[in-house]
């Protein structure tokens, strides 16, 4: 098997011809999710996949890790690999370290592509109390139902499992392949919950491209359009009828929105380096991702609810309420 750096080593898989295309899988999957549609995309893409750290066939560290710290090792199996920049395609959990790998990173990313996320945080979109207890009905649907587990209610749009049950189980063997080791997926957890890029995502300045599958039982789609509100440029895309694994259930539909998008943009060259004042300290804050993440995400919750203070505030005393700028428009539309 090959396999990229050390501490951890990184498991990957690298196929096809042409411009290199970073896929990046999502929270405790292996890249084995790739494998029945990356045949789609390697007669015009060098498709490079991997696994993360904690996950899969790559190294578990006994410690914690963050968003950033799993940017870095995307952009380290890049520098193994020789590659200078690549487009950049993240599926959910995914789609938050394609995330940080452009804001962390522009000089390394050109096409970004942002599937199935969120920007995380207070300000993140959770699912409303009627989409809980469809997702549950359907988790617990599975439950009864020989040869259709639990999973599939959140992965897949109900008329998908209707009338592809077959199928379904077929895909679902690709989420078990390879399962992370417990600390590996507390790991995953620590750094999900603590991502928040809300009040960063205008500092992406690559092309990108926001997907989201219609039905996703599992991120609302409020999300993703909060996403491209938020980064200059952004487009978005809905993969019609689909649920959180839209890849997978609508692969063609989805390669051809990815196509036409790409082919709409080209050439696309990779973002400018940084020249911040923090860019030097990069690798420190990188290092220390958790515990900013978790700074991060406290500032932003009490923001999130000081706007609330505002809004109730200016709605008791008659006032007219302008929103008060992008943050409480997003709010406002949450609600």
């Amino acid at each position: 098997m090959p396999y990229a750096l050390q501490r951890p080593r990184l498991w990957y898989e690298r196929s096809g011809a042409g411009e290199p295309l970073l896929l990046i899988t999502g929270f405790t999957i292996s890249s084995a999710i790739f494998d029945p549609i990356v045949g789609l995309y390697e007669s015009e893409f060098d498709c490079i996949r991997y696994d993360h750290r904690g996950s899969g066939r790559s190294g578990a560290p006994p410690w914690p890790t963050s968003m950033p710290e799993l940017a870095g090792d995307a952009v380290r199996l890049l520098d193994a690999l020789g590659i200078e920049s690549a487009h950049v395609y993240g599926l959910s959990m995914g789609g938050m370290v394609a995330q940080e790998m452009a804001i962390r990173f522009p000089d390394r990313v050109r096409g970004l592509v942002l599937g199935c996320s969120t920007a995380g945080g207070p300000r993140a979109i959770r699912p409303t109390l009627r989409e809980w207890k469809a997702l549950l009905g359907a988790m617990a649907g599975g439950l009864r139902e020989e040869g259709r587990p639990w999973l599939a209610g959140a992965l897949f749009s109900d008329e998908f499992r209707r009338e592809h049950p077959e199928r379904v189980r077929e895909l679902l063997r690709f989420f078990a392949a390879h399962r992370a080791p417990p600390h590996g997926a507390a790991s995953h957890l620590l750094a999900s919950v603590y991502h928040d890029t809300v009040s960063r995502l205008h500092l992406i300045e690559s092309p990108t491209l926001v997907l989201h599958g219609e039905c996703d039982a599992m991120a609302p789609i409020a999300n993703a359009r909060l996403i491209a509100d938020r980064i200059p440029d952004a487009e978005f895309q809905v993969v019609k009828g689909a649920g959180h694994a839209y890849g997978l259930e609508a692969p063609e539909l989805s390669h051809d929105l990815f196509l036409d998008w790409i082919h709409s943009k080209q050439p696309i060259d990779a973002g400018r380096s940084r020249r911040d004042v923090a860019a030097p300290f990069e690798p420190a804050t990188r290092a220390l991702g958790l515990p900013i993440g978790m700074l991060r995400t406290g500032r932003s919750l009490a923001g999130f609810a000081a706007d609330k203070i505002t809004r109730r505030d200016t709605a008791q005393n008659g006032g007219d309420d302008d929103g008060g700028g992008p943050d409480v428009a997003v709010d406002r539309r949450a609600a």
